[in-house]
């Protein structure tokens, strides 16, 4: 079998191609959720979408007649993508999101059929603090858990704009999740502040001293005041700026920790000592140095392996092998 893998985010639209699981060609975009909402346009997604098929078909081969579907995550499914498809409740597990898959037919652009993965909705009844959704990590899990090195119970960190902190218990199911707008706000940190010329918002590097410190001083001080020391490392101690990109990355990235034992304290619940991280750098390797320090971590590692194309394989197996969902048009009504 041979499927499209699609995962449009906020901002970046990703087009895989898999034969029987293996990822044959990868091609991106910069164009997302937030631009199809803008536009008021998901014509203008859907050819995107084509274009990068037919880059992918011409680099491996094959055409649209040798696909069997096209699986879309992420954003692409909510209110801002194509059309939005209700989250499911958690707990909730792989095979179950499996089950509602929605099919769709996005022709002429997508001469196939496009299965629409639905996001996730967890609700702890003590209002925002304990409510959350996610969409695309979903899809991700699918994938980490058909890796050796990542049996669950776990939790799952996955770095980006809006970083998601998810919990698998050991029956599979995806329990509750923590949110925060850590990306983001590094990113419009280091475009709209002082800090443009300290900060890199693609920061790689092992310095862990300056991760640390981070961490510490906005325990210490506040995060706002965290952010504003880093111009002051600069300007009185010569702190160069990749240091000072370990200092904001640490400082965001404990705060985001910190928070999230606070939760886990008011849920009354442990937290897995399992910890995969999805890192390629930045936020993802502050992440990882700083969980080294927590008391309650145990197994804690980086996956690098793109676990979205993986997932969406498993979710469109499963499908196939239990379900046989009706196909309807787009904008028709929902299975």
């Amino acid at each position: 079998m041979r499927i499209l893998a699609v995962d449009s985010g906020t901002t970046t639209t990703r087009v895989w191609a898999l034969d029987d699981g293996a990822v044959l060609g990868t091609r991106s975009t910069r164009l997302g959720a937030r631009d199809v909402a803008r536009d008021s346009g998901r014509e203008r997604l859907l050819k995107h979408i084509a274009r990068l098929a037919g880059e992918i078909f011409d680099e491996v081969g094959g055409d649209w007649e040798t696909l069997d579907a096209v699986v879309a995550f992420g954003m692409i499914t909510s209110e801002l993508g194509l059309e939005e498809v209700p989250h499911l409740e958690a707990p909730v597990t792989p095979i179950d999101i499996a089950g509602r898959l929605e099919r769709r037919d996005y022709a002429p652009d997508i001469p196939v059929p496009t299965y629409l993965v639905p996001g996730v909705r967890w609700n702890g009844n003590q209002g925002a603090g304990s409510t959350d959704f996610m969409r695309g990590e979903e899809t991700e899990i699918a994938g980490l858990l058909d890796l050796d090195d990542a049996e669950p119970p776990l939790l799952y960190i996955s770095p980006g704009s809006h970083t998601k902190f998810v919990t698998v218990d050991e029956g599979c199911k995806i329990l509750w999740s923590y949110t925060t707008l850590s990306g983001e706000l590094i990113w419009g940190l280091a475009q709209e502040t002082i800090l443009a010329g300290l900060l890199d918002p693609a920061w790689t590097g092992n310095d862990r001293t300056m991760v640390e410190h981070g961490a510490d001083f906005a325990r210490t001080y506040g995060l706002t005041r965290a952010l504003y020391a880093t111009r002051l490392m600069n300007r009185l101690d010569d702190v160069p700026p990749a240091a000072c990109s370990a200092h904001v990355h640490g400082a965001v990235a404990g705060t985001d920790l910190d928070g999230l034992e606070a939760l886990r304290d008011r849920l009354a619940v442990p937290l897995p000592s399992r910890v995969r991280v999805a890192a390629d750098g930045g936020l993802g390797d502050a992440y990882l140095a700083l969980l080294d320090n927590r008391a309650w971590t145990g197994s804690v590692s980086a996956i690098t392996e793109p676990l979205g194309p993986a997932g969406a394989w498993r979710l469109f197996v499963h499908n196939r092998e239990r379900y046989s969902p009706r196909i309807e048009p787009a904008g028709g009504t929902r299975s």
